[in-house]
Parts: structure tokens; sequence; C-alpha cells
């Protein structure tokens, strides 16, 4: 199509036939006396257009859904059914108090927190996106360590919101968790780098992306906005981070093993601290 464009504007006739069976799919006939200065034509045209196509082959890593994401929402829900009704020192104990954190060194408020609702709205919505954005997540990077970044990112999204927040100030939810999921989609084609160098286009659209979906889930007035953008920014980071690392070795389970190890015994370790504070 772009060479007939080329023929035509120098006045050439060209009729584009197709090969179905043949290397290339598409071709062009021109008269007999014209094909030399048809063929000059492309050659010239190709010669001022090597720097840039509309259209390029960009290997990518295509996105799988992790559907091991639904016991960690399975688990957000039998906390929440815990801190509202059978268990309500469960609530009072995990979430995160500023004065506590700040003064009394409770930092494992800033990992308890994550697990508790204040309601079935709020427990709604980011059980829902979570499902979904942890599930690709932990496609991408690995059962294990997708969900040890993503509870990293919480946990640094709380305490963002306590260097921002005044005191005193209180936070609970898997939120910022939730933002960090979404953060770690965005560069997560960054190892394409090493091997094309078209490829920073798809990496800056698809941050830009996970950057408008941001601002349209992350950024309600309501909502703790502080948390949200430093489980945001890590996401980003730690996304980034991951996709340097061969996939094959993210989803290997010697990997998967330890990070689920490491995601066990720090949720236990906190609560633990959580309930003898």
């Amino acid at each position: 199509m772009d060479w007939s464009l080329v023929l035509a504007s120098q006045g050439i006739e060209a009729q584009i036939h197709t090969f179905p069976e043949a290397k290339a799919p598409y071709g062009l006939q021109v008269h007999h006396g014209d094909f030399l200065r048809a063929q000059e034509a492309i050659h010239l045209f190709k010669k001022e257009n090597r720097h840039w196509s509309w259209q390029r082959k960009l290997p990518a890593s295509g996105f799988n859904f992790h559907g091991a994401c639904l016991l960690w929402c399975l688990v957000l829900c039998i906390f929440a059914w815990l801190g509202w009704g059978t268990r309500p020192e469960i609530q009072a104990a995990g979430m995160m108090k500023s004065q506590e954190v700040l003064f009394h060194n409770a930092w494992w408020q800033t990992v308890t927190a994550i697990m508790l609702h204040a309601d079935m709205g709020h427990l709604a919505s980011n059980v829902t996106s979570g499902f979904l954005l942890l599930g690709l997540s932990m496609g991408r990077f690995g059962a294990g360590p997708g969900l040890f970044a993503a509870l990293l990112c919480g946990i640094w999204g709380n305490f963002f919101g306590l260097w921002i927040h005044e005191v005193p100030y209180r936070g609970l939810g898997a939120s910022g968790m939730v933002m960090g999921a979404l953060g770690m989609l965005g560069p997560h084609a960054l190892h394409l780098l090493r091997t094309n160098r078209h490829a920073w286009r798809m990496i800056l659209g698809s941050v830009l992306a996970v950057t408008m979906i941001f601002s349209l889930w992350g950024l309600a007035p309501t909502s703790d906005i502080a948390a949200h953008f430093g489980g945001f920014i890590c996401g980003l980071s730690l996304g980034a981070l991951l996709s340097l690392i061969p996939e094959k070795e993210l989803h290997a389970w010697r990997l998967n093993f330890l990070c689920s190890l490491l995601i066990i015994v720090l949720l236990i370790w906190s609560w633990g601290m959580a309930l003898t504070y």
C-alpha cells in the first residue's frame, strides 16, 4: 500500500495483487516501460524511511492469569469476617495506628493492616480488583514472587501514608497492595530492551496505560491516596526489577517456594506481634 502511494505520487500507475502462496503476500504490477522508474522511486522511499516503520514485530511476554490469587482473596475475606464479628480484637490489634508505629516501633501494623477492611464495600472493592490485578501479576512474575512483591508494595504504601499524613492517622485495607500489583504490570516487558531497541515504545505505552488506570482507581477523594500512590510507585520499581529476571527463573518452584515461605513467616510474625503487643 505504501509503495503504491509512492508510485502514484510520481505519476506511475500500479495495481496491487495478492499472492497467498508466495513469500510476499502482496505485490505491485506496473507497465514494463515504468519498471526502472518505479524501482528507483521505491528505493529512494526505503532509503529515506529506513529508521521508521508504522509496523514492527516486537516479541513480548504474554500475560497469563494465575488462579492462586483466589487464595489470597479468600484470606482477606476470612480476616474481615473475624474482625467484624467473631474476633473484634483482631480488628483493633491489626489496624495501623500512627502513634504506635512512629513512637513505639509497632512496624508490624503496616503488615497486619493490609488484611483488614472497614466494611463490606471496602472489602469487595479490593477483592474484585485484587483478584484481577494480582492474578495477572502472579501469572507474569510467578505466584510466589508476584504476591510477595505486591505485599511489599502494600507495606511501603502504608509507610508512605504515615509519612504524608499528620498524626494521628489510622489505616487499613489492601488497596496499596492492589495498586502495587497494577504498577508492576507497567514495565513488565523492560527486558526486551536488551534485544530490541524499539521496545521502549511499547514499554512507555504500557506504563502510561497503568498510570491512567491508577488515576481512575487510585485517586478517589474518599480513599487513602497517599497509600495508593506509595504502593503504585513501589510496584513500578519492583515490576521493572523483576522484568529483568528471566521468566523461567521467576516461575521456578524453588523461588516460588522461598517467596511463599517468606510471606507465611512475615504474616505469622506480624500477627504474633500484633496480638501480644
